[in-house]
């Protein structure tokens, strides 16, 4: 509650004071000059005073996760797995859903024994076909990504390793030529059997076109170059890229210099994150504006609750329910109660999810506003 006593300026001075007392930053030196010059860049990484809001949840995501106790692991799909090396990044996104444990400071590397356990967890079971290796940020420790790709590529049904990364912005001077030639060498094609082969990408997360640097288009196109897939993927953050124009312009600047347009997120109800949220329809009538356009344009555009990615499209009639006079999103899911409880650490579905006759799971996920007072 705002102190009436207190100025505008006051009431945001002190609810700076909060959020720099919560939560750590932290910019790149390539990164930091950027952010002096687009402020764009500068909105996701410099601390506001609105993170000190009391909103949101520390885990919006892992609720629904299942590590096997095993350290950097998680699996909510059947056919898919992660491994996340390393908790940490050289830049801090004040959106991040792991937000309370990189910006808060808990995080660490796995063990060699985290990296074994978690191998032979996929190893046990054939219908993992994809793992995606994420963060933190792999790109920041080589070795680290190294030995968890020397583990990984040999599980014979694992057909898909996908590397998940922001740091090809935050220090575009790391990607190598032999790093791009390192990870290129997990890559393997079955010329008689093309469903035994091998494939590594890239998901490399890039909210606007101001981002696409010289030094930072080189580094991808390195990657590029050695034959490895780069996927792009995007937040939508309110202010920052939520128009026709920006997404776009991103698109535009993705497809011309090699980057195939993946995923648009919905910003997480993450705790701190209220003022880059928009309405989830937002991002629906944005990507209707460029439905006309080249069907390579198209994002897949997902909101995410604990139980997984929820894929919605131009012309889906979203459902809405008040719940403790908030406005959330009703929607059945195609995932299955009794498949989701297979790989879950709990008997019981997360909260504001429940099982329809059917035995589908039915998400309730927490809408933003587009023009809502946000201090108010």
């Amino acid at each position: 509650m705002r102190n009436p006593n207190l100025t505008q300026t006051e009431y945001e001075r002190e609810m700076l004071k909060k959020t720099i007392k919560r939560f750590r930053s932290k910019m790149s030196p390539s990164l930091a000059r950027l952010a002096k010059q687009s402020e764009a860049v500068a909105k996701q990484f410099i601390p506001s005073p609105y993170e000190a809001l009391d909103f949101g949840t520390e885990t919006p995501f892992e609720a629904g996760k299942n590590n096997q106790g095993i350290y950097g692991l998680e699996r909510i799909y059947e056919d898919r797995a992660v491994i996340t090396p390393y908790f940490e990044c050289s830049a801090y996104c004040r959106y991040c859903f792991k937000k309370t444990r990189t910006l808060a400071g808990s995080a660490k590397r796995m063990s060699d024994e985290d990296i074994e356990k978690a191998v032979q967890f996929i190893s046990s079971d054939e219908r993992i076909r994809t793992v995606l290796i994420t963060g933190g940020d792999p790109f920041l420790d080589p070795e680290l990504l190294k030995k968890v790709l020397d583990k990984v590529f040999p599980i014979p049904h694992v057909r898909n390793i996908r590397i998940g990364t922001r740091n090809i912005l935050f220090s575009p001077e790391s990607v190598t030529d032999d790093l791009a030639k390192m990870i290129a060498s997990y890559k393997r094609i079955d010329y008689h059997d093309p469903r035994l082969s091998k494939n590594i990408s890239i998901g490399l997360s890039i909210n606007h076109v101001d981002e696409l640097t010289k030094e930072v288009v080189r580094a991808y196109q390195r990657l590029i170059k050695e034959g490895i897939t780069v996927w792009g993927q995007v937040v939508l953050l309110k202010g920052i890229n939520d128009s026709v124009r920006s997404i776009r312009d991103l698109v535009e600047a993705f497809l011309s210099t090699g980057i195939i347009p993946y995923y648009l997120f919905h910003c997480m109800p993450v705790v701190g994150a209220k003022h880059f949220r928009t309405s989830v329809q937002k991002g629906l009538d944005i990507l209707r504006e460029l439905s006309p356009y080249s069907g390579t344009t198209a994002f897949q555009y997902v909101y995410v609750t604990p139980i997984g990615k929820h894929r919605i499209a131009p012309g889906h009639q979203l459902e809405y329910v008040d719940i403790d006079g908030q406005r959330y999103i009703r929607s059945v899911t195609p995932y299955k109660a009794a498949d989701f409880l297979e790989f879950s650490d709990s008997d019981q579905l997360p909260p504001l999810h429940e099982v329809n006759e059917d035995g589908y799971i039915v998400s309730h996920y927490l809408d933003g506003h587009d023009d809502e007072e946000i201090l108010a």
